[in-house]
């Protein structure tokens, strides 16, 4: 009797944990409830425009909710630059930065922006008469959160995306920049094989570098290529690193570094790459070693066998 109360129980455990699990992944593939509660996208993410000395531009982008709950978020503008690590800044001032003070927003802070709306958010900007020639770089961050309605501080801060604006005030701009560096090693005990370059602004206004990484084997054969494209802010660098991620063990290969910007071709460097495991160095060095030892003692032993006539 108790075997069989038993057996009806174990079964009785099994359905239930399977009723579970099935109330579980109903749960989790409802569309509704899927995805991080907190989340939104910004369009675009970069914008280019022409700014006039002494006239007010109006721009705006979009804020899309692409979460499951409601969120609040604000707006604010902070200076874009490149650090002396050609890594981007956003708290470097300098000439290329002064369009911080030129800008006002319809609004800073808005809230309940429901799943899937799309809020849009308008600024303005208010170029001065004496505003200098050449670019002008700004981001505009929006951050999710919970702020105060009448001061705006931030309670806190759960997502922040950017919206990058370059301004270019035309008059005296000066294009001009130089290859500072290209990093290619020759020899690599490990895979991968990398490499990579530096790229300096010496003019006033931003350009777009592009670096070719190729790789051929010796008998000519293309087995990687990746072209990769920064944004060159004036007076500052921008470092490009390319990794072929499925490089053999061992091989010989071609690298070709080739660096464009300014609407030509301004340095391609091509090197003999060879990538080689250390324990295979050391195997070899022993076995010439060995060789180089086993050739003295049949040298000295030859001696000992044909000793010279008197």
């Amino acid at each position: 009797m108790f075997g069989k109360f038993s057996k009806l129980a174990v079964i009785a455990i099994l359905v239930a944990i399977v009723a579970v699990g099935l109330r579980g992944a109903t749960s989790s593939a409802d569309p509704e409830r899927s995805g991080p509660a907190d989340r939104m996208t910004l369009s675009p993410v970069k914008d280019r425009q022409k700014l006039e000395p002494g006239k007010q531009f109006d721009g705006q982008f979009t804020i899309t909710n692409t979460g499951s709950q409601p969120f609040d978020f604000r707006v604010y503008v902070k200076p874009f630059s490149i650090g002396e690590d050609c890594v981007d800044q956003y708290d470097i001032n300098n000439d290329y930065t002064l369009m911080t003070k030129w800008v006002n927003f319809e609004q800073n802070n808005y809230y309940n922006v429901e799943p899937d709306k799309v809020q849009v958010v308008k600024f303005s900007i208010d170029v001065p008469k004496n505003a200098p020639s050449g670019g002008q770089y700004i981001v505009i961050f929006a951050e999710t959160g919970k702020f105060d309605p009448n001061g705006g501080a931030a309670v806190g801060v759960n997502t922040r995306v950017g919206y990058k604006f370059y301004g270019d005030l035309g008059g005296k701009n000066i294009e001009s920049g130089r290859v500072e560096s290209i990093r290619q090693g020759n020899w690599f005990w490990e895979p991968p094989i990398n490499g990579s370059s530096t790229v300096r602004n010496t003019g006033n206004v931003d350009f777009t570098e592009t670096h070719t990484y190729t790789i051929k084997t010796l008998g000519g054969k293309e087995v990687y290529n990746d072209s990769q494209s920064e944004d060159v802010l004036p007076d500052t660098c921008r470092k490009i690193t390319h990794t072929w991620g499925s490089t053999p063990t061992l091989g010989i290969f071609w690298v070709e570094n080739t660096i464009e910007f300014l609407g030509r071709e301004q340095s391609s460097e091509k090197k003999l790459v060879i990538v080689v495991p250390i324990y295979i160095v050391v195997i070899f060095s022993l076995v010439i070693t060995l060789l180089l030892w086993a050739l003295v003692l049949k040298i000295k032993g030859g001696k000992k066998t044909n000793p010279r006539k008197t």
